[in-house]
């Protein structure tokens, strides 16, 4: 009896399946890996404007994407700028459209969730507003059956399009904590949502977990398993938290891909809050990544001690602050013969346009001037050389 049950839902699986590769050829709803064998993810995040884009932002994802040309680029969150002062009913949808527009002009697939200055302007435009404001597109894939706008999963078909090789999770991390100060993080109901869904996925792959990414804004807190707490002697080279009024710098032994590095500390979900969105990760055991934005200056991929990769896109947008030219996209390279062995890199604007660093004035805001100042002041301490 099992087994015919078992022949009837492959069958079942393998028609939807055909439906959805249709699908994918009339509305790009449904993504699959290449004849090669290969899917490229493209993430960017922290654009953070108005509706009136920054040219050099423009430039760095049109040019990333005609030069890696994806076949999904992830929005990370912060579309829309922390000072948007004419921000309206009419003035944020044209700030989304500004890179709706890049995706569909360029034919390619994304995706978007949303982060925390997104979440500041949802009292002139709500998140679900803004979500259908990117459904409009034709390539837009976000998911319209997940917990929230901001929170759904995008199954990837392998090459021949019979099973699911890849899972992308997009989840929307909320705003700050109005009590604690701190970041929100992923509530109890998303990680829910999450669960049960990999549940989903499970059962529908034949009791094998589906190997799956998480892409979302806030980092989790445990981002601080690739750190590691320096000598104050070695602040020359460490950066400091003012939370804690300690000096961090990257454990050598969890880095992966230095990238651009370590140039904040990281601003993670509240410290004080257990979301339990890590631990559903270990419990469920499909997460084999999980990639943020919202640190403009850190650029770096790691993994736990638990094996699970971690790591970030610096800041795509040069309205907000960054480091010069060095503002960028991060690529993951999968290959369906083992989707857990990906490759991850990232494309900055100065080796995209072919220039040398530079400042910009939007780098003056950075966070990176809380490390200068107390480097300054440890020198006038002589706790570290000149």
């Amino acid at each position: 009896m099992k087994k015919i049950f078992s022949l009837i839902l492959s069958a079942a699986m393998i028609f939807s399946f055909a439906v959805c590769t249709h699908a994918e050829e009339g509305s790009k709803k449904v993504l699959r890996f290449g004849e090669d064998g290969k899917f490229k993810i493209m993430q960017i995040n922290d654009t953070q404007d108005t509706h009136n884009l920054r040219e050099r932002t423009q430039e760095l994802i049109r040019k990333a994407i005609e030069e890696e040309k994806p076949d999904l680029v992830v929005v990370a969150g912060d579309i829309l700028s922390d000072a948007f002062l004419c921000a309206n009913d009419e003035t944020i949808p044209q700030a989304l459209r500004c890179l709706g527009d890049i995706f569909e002009q360029t034919k390619t697939p994304f995706a978007v969730t949303f982060g925390n200055h997104d979440h500041d302007l949802e009292d002139k435009v709500s998140i679900k507003e803004m979500a259908d404001v990117y459904l409009e597109y034709g390539y837009c894939v976000n998911g319209t059956d997940g917990c929230d706008p901001g929170t759904y999963n995008i199954p990837i078909l392998s090459s021949d399009g019979s099973k699911y090789a890849l899972n992308v999770y997009m989840m929307d991390t909320n705003n700050k904590n109005k009590e604690t100060g701190g970041y929100q993080g992923v509530y109890p109901y998303q990680v829910q949502w999450y669960k049960d869904k990999s549940d989903e996925l499970k059962a529908q792959n034949g009791g094998q977990v589906v190997p799956s990414v998480v892409f979302q804004h806030i980092p989790v807190k445990e981002i601080y398993q690739l750190l590691e707490q320096a000598d104050k002697t070695e602040a020359n080279t460490a950066v400091y938290r003012a939370d804690d009024r300690k000096w961090y710098k990257l454990n050598e032994d969890a880095i992966i891909d230095i990238g651009k590095g370590l140039g904040e500390a990281p601003c993670p979900e509240d410290l004080d809050v257990t979301t339990g969105q890590y631990e559903a990760w270990l419990e469920k055991g499909d997460v084999m990544g999980a990639f943020f934005g919202h640190d403009h200056v850190n650029n770096f991929v790691g993994k736990t001690q638990d094996g699970i990769i971690l790591g970030y896109n610096g800041g795509t947008g040069f309205k907000t602050y960054g480091l010069g030219n060095t503002r960028s996209v991060r690529c993951y390279e999968f290959d369906e013969s083992d989707v857990t062995d990906f490759t991850t890199y990232t494309r900055t604007y100065g080796d995209l346009n072919g220039e040398g660093d530079k400042s910009y004035v939007t780098d003056i805001f950075s966070t990176v001037l809380l490390t200068w100042i107390m480097r300054f002041i440890y020198k006038l301490l002589f706790i570290i050389p000149w």
